[in-house]
């Protein structure tokens, strides 16, 4: 099995600057460079030995088979072993999970123009198997100029994310917020609520609300106190039930990701029974109101 990472610095650097230099196409160019199978393969070896971290991946070994999805609806696979050696071609290997994604989203990520959760979150990406493994693997191997990993949240922007899951389907939100992608998120989130606080409308709030988030695979619920206090916003994970709080919100994981990305008016989500609440309505629905909420 050919191994694909660097023989040397020079070498990588040649691929990573014909890399990059894909990455300046437009769509339609992108689409030409691959217009043929060997073109292809040969692309992709480029791409993986351009990879910052392909000579020493020290995580837990694993073999993701890639469907990159064509301009004409096909698609062309590659199976891809990752352990102590690096990367290598490994066909006759049975793959722990399958990352399917079309050929320009593709060019972008390994270009650095793109964010692997970003893409998975909107659908562009899909993921079947061991998340947990893509996730390892999106945030240990770099990309672009600036060596960043191929999976970045800190530096996504809430406002794009509010933006790519606007039209997604609620049957794949439930599937990321049920998968290995959940803890990421749900951090991600979490961590950024201070944030979103509008400092002038909370200089005098005091309300603490529980979020009890459904839609684990496992069948349980992730529970996470959000307390203000004259506009400082404490953020309590794993919160005890006994933790005292104004309020609970009760929802699913693909209801919280709507909700806290602007998608879900809090009002139409109790009105419905989307979301449900436990204690004060009132100081529930004053908490979202001094929330700066991305593309609300």
């Amino acid at each position: 099995m050919p191994n694909l990472a660097p023989a040397s610095l020079a070498t990588k650097s040649q691929h990573r600057d014909h890399l990059l230099g894909l990455g300046m196409a437009d769509d339609a160019q992108i689409e030409a460079q691959f217009d043929s199978a060997s073109a292809r393969e040969r692309a992709l070896l480029t791409a993986l030995a351009a990879l910052g971290s392909t000579a020493a991946w020290s995580g837990t070994p694993g073999t993701v088979r890639l469907e990159v999805v064509l301009p004409d609806a096909g698609f062309h696979a590659v199976t891809i072993r990752f352990d102590a050696h690096g990367a290598r071609l490994a066909p006759k290997d049975d793959p722990e999970v399958t990352v399917r994604v079309p050929l320009v989203p593709l060019v972008r990520l390994l270009t650095g123009q793109a964010d692997g959760a970003l893409l998975y979150l909107s659908g562009v990406l899909q993921v079947v198997g061991r998340e947990d493994l893509v996730l390892a693997l999106g945030m240990a191997l770099t990309v672009g100029p600036e060596d960043r990993p191929m999976v970045d949240p800190a530096a996504l922007d809430p406002v794009a994310v509010s933006a790519a899951i606007a039209h997604v389907r609620t049957d794949h939100l439930a599937a990321v917020m049920a998968g290995g992608f959940r803890g990421l998120v749900l951090s991600e989130v979490f961590g950024r609520f201070p944030e979103f606080v509008i400092a002038e409308k909370a200089a005098r709030v005091r309300v603490a609300v529980t979020f009890e988030v459904a839609g684990r695979a496992d069948g349980g619920v992730d529970r996470v106190v959000v307390r203000l206090r004259d506009g400082a916003c404490e953020v309590l994970a794993d919160a005890a039930p006994d933790e005292p709080v104004d309020a609970t919100l009760e929802l699913e994981g693909h209801e919280f990701l709507r909700l806290v990305l602007g998608h879900l008016n809090p009002v139409r989500g109790v009105l419905s029974g989307q979301v449900r609440v436990r204690g004060q309505v009132v100081k529930a629905l004053g908490f979202n109101a001094v929330m700066r909420i991305p593309g609300a």
